[in-house]
């Protein structure tokens, strides 16, 4: 199968949303992007996604609440949470809520592609 990963990735900070989509958009997966956790709802419903990027720490709905919320929609998305703040509380209520991992800002880039490349094989051996 050689169908392109869709990635969702929200975080409130513009500069670093439109700089990392771009990225993610150059190395050959389709992304949409959101400012916020609401919008990103507003996404899922209207778009299919095998992953959930996330930043945790956002006004209104942070990422473990968005994550809650988008199992409902897409029960078996893959969840990435990311932080640049030592969010302890809430980091583990994401490990709890089943996500795939929780990465620290500035991201490695390199080890995120390499992440969602091994995700993509996972998904395509079991279909």
């Amino acid at each position: 199968m050689n169908e392109k990963l869709s990635i969702l990735v929200v975080d409130d900070y513009p500069f670093y949303l439109d700089a990392l989509a771009e990225v993610l958009d150059v190395n050959g997966f389709t992304v949409h992007k959101a400012y916020s956790g609401a919008k990103a709802l507003e996404i899922l419903q209207d778009h299919p996604v095998d992953i959930l990027l996330t930043d945790i720490k956002m006004p209104g709905m942070n990422g473990v609440e968005l994550f809650r919320k988008t199992k409902k929609i897409r029960p078996t998305i893959t969840a990435i949470l990311m932080t640049a703040y030592a969010e302890d509380d809430l980091i583990q209520q994401g490990r709890a809520e089943g996500v795939e991992a929780i990465l620290d800002k500035p991201l490695d880039i390199e080890f995120l592609l390499t992440l969602f490349r091994s995700i993509k094989r996972i998904n395509s051996n079991a279909q």
